[in-house]
């Protein structure tokens, strides 16, 4: 553990080298070359380890195994997520914008990693839902023991948590907010295995690129986790294809990726989209 720490901070300081030098002129083109040279590519690899991009889930997760677990279960997590519900960020008004109007129809919401239950917390006093409404989360199985405790507590008898991803078929509204980016397996394989699909879908703040999709280890204060950044116009043709209309895209501005060294994959604002299988 000792050396995966200073491991840890040797990665760190080769980021923030290759971040200075970004900012240099011609900086950026310097590291392309350092990048890509036979020379110098296996070189840069091993400095930066897991600060860089990588084709898939699968590689970007071998790339930090070994190190402390620092994920999206236990009780940090889910704590910072409730405080955050407690007001609307910035990407959360577009979607009251489209739901708004739909609430009180919307007797069935299925929260795919919905953590603890912090955007019904959110959601639920800001919109006309309807009285019948059931709100389900699938999330981590601690995140979920979490939610029912404190749900409870909280007396929200409307939401509930499940382990099986089948209770989202025919749901009149799927939510994947700030979740999307984590899945194994792409969002429109998901909803065909499902016996009927979901009437809406509200995507949210999920980092999304015109580019090649690729693989990222976000980085911050108490969590590094791999994550998809997928491209936005395959995404979007995906769920269409298999019969959804896209209603809206916006911009998340509260959130970003920076991949030091690899300014055009980086994400300077992550994306919602808001989805349906019927014209509004």
């Amino acid at each position: 553990m000792a050396k995966n720490r200073w491991r840890e901070r040797q990665i760190a300081a080769a980021a923030k080298a290759v971040r200075l030098i970004g900012h240099l002129p011609g900086g950026n083109s310097l590291l392309r070359q350092v990048q890509t040279l036979p020379a110098t590519s296996g070189l840069y690899r091993a400095a930066v380890g897991y600060r860089r991009p990588f084709a898939n889930l699968t590689e970007a997760k071998a790339a930090i195994a070994g190190y402390e677990a620092l994920g999206h279960e236990g009780n940090d997590t889910v704590q910072h997520h409730l405080a955050l519900s407690t007001s609307p960020r910035p990407s959360d008004y577009p979607a009251f914008f489209h739901l708004q109007p739909l609430a009180s129809t919307l007797h069935t919401v299925f929260d795919l990693g919905g953590n603890a239950g912090n955007l019904f917390y959110c959601y639920a006093p800001r919109l006309p839902w309807p009285t019948d409404l059931k709100w389900q989360v699938l999330d981590l199985p601690a995140n979920m023991d979490a939610g029912r405790k404190i749900a409870a507590e909280r007396s929200a008898h409307q939401l509930t948590f499940t382990g099986d991803w089948s209770h989202a078929s025919a749901a009149d509204l799927l939510i994947l907010s700030g979740s999307l980016h984590y899945m194994e397996k792409p969002l429109a394989d998901m909803l065909r295995e499902l016996p009927a699909l979901p009437k809406h879908i509200l995507i949210n703040r999920t980092p999304l690129t015109d580019g090649e999709p690729i693989a990222v280890i976000q980085v911050g204060s108490g969590f590094r986790v791999a994550c998809m950044i997928y491209n936005r116009a395959a995404l979007v043709e995906s769920l269409e294809e298999i019969g959804y209309r896209t209603v809206d895209q916006w911009k998340a501005p509260e959130l970003s990726i920076e991949i030091p060294g690899y300014p055009q994959h980086s994400i300077p604002a992550y994306s919602g989209i808001f989805l349906s299988r019927n014209p509004l």
